[in-house]
């Protein structure tokens, strides 16, 4: 993602905007920003992920995306110039590059191109939720576990470093479900169930389950 923003840019600008952005190091567990932050900056993930989470009406912390290398993190915030809307984590060592406010603003004024990659960004991200909000309407929970747990291995490989609960929340079902679901793809030894995380055993057989 970007990639495919800066590669607009000729050679020169795109050093140049490289040259200004600072490293940051996030250890595992700890946050990159807070919802309800002013938005400051936006991060580009170079290596690691990131779990973004929401507050509910009722004050539960939910689960709502993993975000991965190449991804962008916190620049609707900075478009906007609203408050941050969810909470970054890093669920593993993360190492960012950190684009301030400032720079961000400059580099739209003396790119227009950038605007309308950033909108189709933007545009990619919304479809994503209307997705997924109709397969919650139309697909049954089990689906949506197996389905994303098949996409978080494609992330992380055969061991995924997250709970049964941050799984039921990016399914958009309930742990009870989510663990009857697991249990299943146990007992046909598709994954095992870790302390804090799940291994696959049979990445085909998942495959084949969604």
């Amino acid at each position: 993602m970007w990639q495919s923003l800066i590669e607009t840019l000729d050679a020169e600008s795109r050093e140049g905007l490289e040259a200004i952005m600072t490293s940051r190091y996030v250890p595992k567990g700890q946050t990159l920003f807070l919802e309800g932050d002013r938005g400051e900056a936006l991060h580009v993930i170079v290596s690691g992920h990131v779990i973004v989470e929401r507050v509910t009406l009722q004050g539960d912390l939910v689960a709502v995306a993993i975000r991965g290398p190449n991804e962008l993190m916190g620049e609707q915030a900075l478009i906007s110039d609203e408050r941050r809307g969810a909470t970054a984590r890093a669920v593993t060592d993360l190492t960012t590059k950190v684009l301030g406010r400032r720079e961000f603003d400059n580099a739209r004024l003396e790119h227009p191109m950038l605007n309308d990659l950033l909108v189709r960004m933007l545009d990619a991200r919304v479809r994503e939720a209307g997705d997924l909000l109709l397969e919650a309407r139309h697909h049954p929970a089990e689906l949506r576990v197996r389905r994303r747990l098949s996409e978080l291995r494609e992330m992380f490989g055969d061991d995924i470093p997250l709970t049964q609960a941050i799984l039921a929340s990016l399914a958009g079902t309930t742990r009870p479900t989510t663990n009857a679901s697991l249990q299943d793809l146990v007992a046909s030894g598709v994954v095992e169930l870790r302390r804090g995380g799940i291994k696959v055993i049979d990445g085909d057989r998942l495959a084949d389950e969604v």
